[in-house]
């Protein structure tokens, strides 16, 4: 009896520890959510890549790294590209009219730059000694480092979360078969509710996290495409400034829900037309072209293509649209990859494990309620119905039609 009793009071004992670190865990997990959350994406989006890779490099550790980099890659270079690319686009723009600017500007630029000669610049500190001592000023000085600091505070905090999310994709993306081997073994097998739960969770965000950096590339490599033709019947007044980066950054763009690519080409097609009213009025016809090309081909087509992909092997369409929409509303940033984790963890958690809670059945790893919303047309799926209902009525009749011929055949050996 006092036997038992210790060892009930040790399980208690270890349960309440357990609740303590669960907190903790969560409260970590609350903290940082955002940066778990991209952790997460980053991990799914390369799981693909990293599959192929790992039919060729057997290790397992340069193998993640590779597939993170075909992902981190990218996007650096599409940020060095931008910056060389905006750089030459002022260099354009001011290249005209740098001495107006240099005549409107100058004299500000070489008060703060002192690329005046020592004579002038000491003549105009004994004619104006407030002037200098107003900019050496303690409290100037502490504003523009507190302001700088905070800058550059924010730029590191970025950074520092964007590692951290690497971090957590490359140690899934190394470690996850070992963690799904323990679990299976230790915690829940392959016949259970729990099991299946998780399986159609882990496939349905493969697929969507996957789709999204899929419809990125394919959007940024046909609007470059898209726009470079258009670009080589444009009009040079109205020439689609750097065609390649902003098909890119429509690409990039398109992440974002509904709005994505529409933030790219409508401005654009806004500065075109504003080009051509103030420049040659009969020259509108190319703006028009290009926003309706746009609309058509790089917003539209690609939209109708891959949107399967994006949408998940068992969710409706329309509630991933829906949870793309409300998660940047009610979380921020990170809203876009956590709104579709919570739609898919609700979409099955109803389909295998609610019926039998709220009936008091016994779990089970079948999939008892079905889609909620299924993303089909019913007419198809109640023709297949229909048609195994009469596949099911036949067979009798056809095993009533054999053993009465078996019955004749007898008689007639008899």
């Amino acid at each position: 009896m006092s036997s038992s009793l210790t060892h009930n009071r040790e399980r208690i004992a270890w349960w309440l520890i357990f609740g303590v670190f669960l907190v903790l865990f969560a409260f970590v997990l609350y903290s940082y959510i955002g940066t778990f959350v991209l952790g997460l994406f980053i991990y799914y989006a390369t799981r693909p890549i990293y599959h192929q890779l790992s039919r060729h490099i057997h290790q397992r550790s340069l193998a993640a790294a590779v597939a993170l980099s075909a992902i981190s890659f990218p996007g650096l270079l599409l940020i060095a590209y931008t910056v060389l690319v905006s750089i030459q686009q002022l260099d354009a723009f001011l290249g005209p009219n740098l001495d107006q600017y240099q005549s409107l500007f100058g004299p500000y630029l070489e008060q703060i730059s002192g690329s005046q000669n020592i004579q002038t610049s000491f003549q105009r500190f004994l004619s104006n000694p407030q002037r200098f001592t107003q900019i050496l000023d303690p409290n100037t000085v502490s504003d523009t480092l507190v302001s700088a600091g905070g800058y550059l505070g924010a730029v590191l905090t970025g950074l520092l979360h964007v590692f951290i999310a690497l971090i957590i994709a490359f140690y899934l993306l190394r470690d996850d078969q070992k963690l799904a081997t323990w679990f299976t073994s230790r915690i829940s097998g392959p016949d259970t509710a729990t099991y299946a739960f998780l399986d159609e969770v882990d496939t349905d965000l493969e697929t969507i996290y996957f789709g999204n950096i899929l419809n990125a590339f394919v959007v940024a490599i046909v609007s470059a495409v898209t726009y470079t033709i258009l670009n080589s019947i444009a009009p040079t007044e109205v020439a689609i400034p750097a065609a390649v980066l902003l098909g890119l950054l429509t690409g990039l763009a398109s992440l974002i829900p509904i709005v994505g690519m529409k933030l790219i080409y409508v401005p654009v097609g806004l500065y075109l037309g504003g080009r051509a009213l103030t420049t040659n009025p009969q020259q509108i016809w190319f703006p028009i072209i290009f926003v309706l090309t746009a609309a058509a081909i790089v917003d539209g087509m690609t939209e109708l293509l891959l949107r399967p992909y994006i949408s998940g092997r068992n969710l409706h369409v329309g509630l991933v649209l829906f949870a793309y929409i409300i998660g940047p509303l009610l979380f921020g940033w990170y809203g876009l990859f956590f709104g579709p984790l919570l739609l898919v963890l609700l979409i099955h958690s109803t389909r295998i494990v609610l019926p039998e809670l709220i009936h008091g059945q016994q779990l089970t790893s079948a999939a008892t309620a079905g889609d909620p919303i299924p993303d089909s047309d019913p007419s198809s799926s109640s023709e297949d119905t229909e048609s195994s209902e009469m596949s099911t009525t036949d067979a009798p009749e056809t095993e009533t039609t054999s053993e009465s011929s078996e019955s004749t055949k007898k008689r007639s050996d008899e």
